[in-house]
């Protein structure tokens, strides 16, 4: 089993990205705890039923779209910015 860094290498940056542009105080819109976990656990179950690519063997879940999901994560909560 050998892990393959590119795809969890270009999701995490592309998802710093798209993090980083995240407005959460547009609109009037509150963000709570309990929102955030069940974003997570919603791309947790897509990152499952989408898998790997096909020759890509290391994990049974998209390490892409996980990664991805982290690095909007991580950016919104490192460079949001607001309103």
């Amino acid at each position: 089993m050998m892990l393959s860094l590119g795809p969890i290498i270009f999701g995490l940056i592309l998802g710093l990205i798209v993090g980083s542009q995240i407005k959460l105080d547009a609109f009037d819109m509150e963000f709570t705890l309990a929102s955030f976990v069940i974003i997570i656990i919603a791309g947790i179950i897509v990152a499952w039923q989408s898998g790997n690519y096909p020759f890509y063997t290391d994990l049974p879940i998209s390490t892409a779209f996980l990664s991805a999901l982290i690095g909007i994560f991580v950016g919104k909560l490192l460079f949001a910015r607001s309103k």
